[in-house]
């Protein structure tokens, strides 16, 4: 009984999380999941239960796992950062897989920490939502997800997600700087790491003069 709490109260700390990082209200949310919002709210407070389907429907609605909504697994999409790890010793960087997991964490924290209006969190989640589905796509052509999970064509989807990409990083330009909050940023953070493999990539790899 007290196991099946705990999953429960899991359960509506994820949902309730899933969809303030996504900027929508919880009328939003509830009209796009088919339910009314008093509903939703009581699954989020965890008053209520709700059954498998609304878990199902959550999991597609959020593109999460079951598993992580119910917080069964840490990962969002079913990878097991434990096999990435022997990715990391295969290719010698050392916990570089691992980083760029926890950097892009601290990235979207730092993000929505500072940027107060739904309107700009938007915008940060739409970016992160778009670079990883054109990733998602040349997974897709070189046949390491299966293409059925896209309705565009290779070409189309990239064209598309590109376009609106530089559209977004556009956009940036006029977002105000909210984030100035006395953060104290410590350089031996994931992120860190990961922008130091980054510029050393560009540097290695393009003649800048």
């Amino acid at each position: 009984m007290e196991k099946n709490k705990e999953k429960l109260s899991k359960f509506a700390k994820v949902l309730s999380q899933l969809r303030k990082e996504r900027g929508i209200s919880q009328k939003k949310a509830a009209s796009d999941l088919g339910i009314s919002q008093a509903l939703l709210s009581h699954y989020e407070k965890g008053i209520r239960e709700c059954g498998l389907d609304f878990v199902i429907k959550c999991s597609s609605y959020y593109g999460v796992t079951t598993d992580y909504l119910l917080g069964v697994s840490e990962s969002r999409n079913g990878i097991d950062l434990n096999s990435l790890s022997v990715i990391d010793e295969a290719t010698g960087e050392s916990k570089s897989i691992s980083a760029l997991t926890t950097s892009t964490n601290e990235l979207l924290e730092m993000a929505f920490m500072g940027l107060k209006g739904n309107e700009d969190k938007r915008h940060v989640y739409e970016y992160y939502l778009l670079t990883l589905y054109r990733g998602a796509l040349t997974l897709a052509k070189s046949g390491v997800l299966p293409k059925e999970l896209f309705k565009l064509d290779y070409s189309v989807g990239r064209e598309l997600s590109s376009a609106a990409l530089a559209v977004k990083d556009a956009r940036f330009v006029f977002i105000e700087d909210k984030s100035r909050n006395g953060m104290d940023f410590k350089e031996n953070t994931a992120l860190a790491d990961i922008i130091g493999q980054a510029e050393a990539f560009l540097l290695n790899n393009f003649d800048i003069g």
